[in-house]
C-alpha cells in the first residue's frame, strides 16, 4: 500500500460528536457526519470493502458506506459515512466500539482524506492517547468542537503526512513485501489491492531491480581491477536485453559463468521470482549457473549473497514442468511461468553476506 495523498491535499477533522460514537441515548442517528471540500471524488453513493482506518499505531482495512443527500435542486450536501449492513464491522462501527470501551466524557477526534489511489483513509485517536499529545506537539489544534482542515499549505500538513505514514509502513510491511512478488508475477491487481498500488509497486520493483544489477556491475569492476576475474558482461546496462540471464563473467580458470540478479527491497528471505525461461536455461546450458540475491540487511545496508547450486532445484522444477506440460499436450501450451521460490529452502545453499558499496 502506498500512501500518497490525493490530489485534494487537504485533510480535515473534527471532533466526534455524542451522536456520531452513538452516546447519546435519544439519538438513532446511524451515521457520521463528514464535510467540506474532501472526498469531492467519491461518488454520491459509495460502498467499498477496504477503506484504511489507523488506530492506536494500527492499520485497520474496513468496510466503508459514504453518501451525501440530495438537494431538491439535485444538488448534494452533507457527505457522511453509515454504519452498513446489520453485523458489519465497518468504519462507523469499529470507531463506536472504541468509543464504548472508554467513559462516555472522552473526546473522540477524526481525520479524514484520500489517497491517490482513490483509497478514503481515517485516523482516530482519544485524548486520553498517547497520539493526542503527539498531534498536539505538531501544533495541531484539538479544541472542543473543533471542525479544520489541514492543506499542503499548512505547517503540520507535511509532519502530520510523516507521522501517519510511518505507522502505515511499520505496521503494512508485510503488505508491501506481497506487493512486491505480486508485481511480478500477475497483470492484473488481486482484488484487495488497487490497480494504482499495483503499478507504483511495478515501478518501484523496476527502479530497484535496475539499482540492484548495477551494483553487482560495481562489484565485479572491483573484481575485475583486483584480478579475481578476467572479464564480465552487464547484458541490460542499455536496455533490457529479454535475455534469461543478467550477466556473465570469466573467471581465472577460464570458466564462463552465467547469472541473474534477483533484487528486493527487503529481507533476504523474500520470494525471488523466476521465470520458466530462466530455469530452463540454466538446465540446459553446460555452462555454469549463479544467483545473485541483493537484499537489504538488518543495518539497511545493500548486500549481497550468491547461489553456486541453483541447477539441482532448477533441474527438479524444469522435469516437473515438463510432466505437467505432456498431459495437455492435446489442449493447451504452457507459455511463460513465473516460480516464487524462498532463498531459504534447504536445495539451495547461499554464501556469505558482501556488503555492497553505497
Amino acid at each position: 500500500m502506498f500512501f500518497e495523498l490525493h490530489n485534494e491535499k487537504i485533510i480535515a477533522y473534527k471532533q466526534l460528536t455524542d451522536a456520531d460514537l452513538g452516546r447519546r441515548k435519544t439519538s438513532n442517528q446511524t451515521h457520521i457526519g463528514l464535510f467540506g471540500d474532501v472526498f469531492t471524488y467519491l461518488p454520491n453513493s459509495f460502498e467499498i470493502e477496504d477503506s484504511m482506518l489507523i488506530y492506536n499505531n494500527a492499520v485497520e482495512f474496513l468496510p466503508l458506506n459514504f453518501d451525501r443527500i440530495e438537494n431538491p435542486n439535485g444538488s448534494f450536501r452533507s457527505p457522511k459515512i453509515r454504519k452498513g449492513e446489520r453485523n458489519e464491522v465497518s468504519v462507523v462501527t469499529f470507531i463506536r466500539d472504541r468509543a464504548k470501551e472508554c467513559a462516555d466524557n472522552v473526546r473522540w477526534y477524526l481525520f479524514w482524506f484520500g489517497l491517490k489511489g482513490g483509497q478514503p483513509v481515517f485516523f482516530l485517536f482519544n485524548e486520553a492517547s498517547n497520539t493526542y499529545k503527539e498531534m498536539t506537539l505538531l501544533g495541531i489544534e484539538l479544541r472542543d468542537g473543533i471542525k479544520n482542515r489541514i492543506t499542503e499549505h499548512t505547517p503540520q500538513f507535511s509532519p502530520l503526512l510523516n507521522y501517519l505514514e510511518k505507522i502505515v509502513n511499520e505496521t503494512g510491511a508485510e503488505i508491501a513485501e506481497e506487493l512486491e512478488v505480486i508485481a511480478q508475477t500477475t497483470a492484473v491487481a488481486p482484488k484487495k489491492y488497487r490497480e494504482y498500488d499495483m503499478n507504483k509497486a511495478r515501478e518501484i520493483f523496476a527502479k530497484i531491480g535496475k539499482e540492484g544489477e548495477f551494483l553487482i556491475e560495481r562489484h565485479f569492476a572491483q573484481l575485475k581491477e583486483m584480478g579475481e576475474i578476467v572479464n564480465y558482461k552487464w547484458l541490460n546496462e542499455e536496455r533490457e536485453s529479454g535475455l534469461p540471464y543478467d550477466f556473465y563473467f570469466e573467471n581465472k580458470a577460464g570458466e564462463i559463468i552465467y547469472l541473474d540478479v534477483k533484487t528486493t527491497n527487503y529481507k533476504f528471505a523474500q520470494k525471488m521470482i523466476f521465470s520458466s525461461q530462466e530455469i530452463n536455461f540454466a538446465t540446459s546450458t553446460d555452462c555454469k549457473y549463479y544467483i545473485y540475491r541483493v537484499y537489504i540487511n538488518e543495518n539497511g545496508e545493500r548486500c549481497v549473497k550468491i547461489c553456486t547450486n541453483a541447477k539441482g532445484l532448477f533441474m527438479y522444477i524444469h522435469c516437473k514442468t515438463v510432466d505437467y506440460e505432456s498431459t495437455l499436450v492435446n489442449v493447451a501450451k504452457l507459455e511463460t511461468v513465473k516460480l516464487a521460490i524462498l532463498p531459504t529452502q534447504e536445495d539451495l545453499r547461499f554464501g556469505q553476506q558482501i556488503v555492497l558499496p553505497a
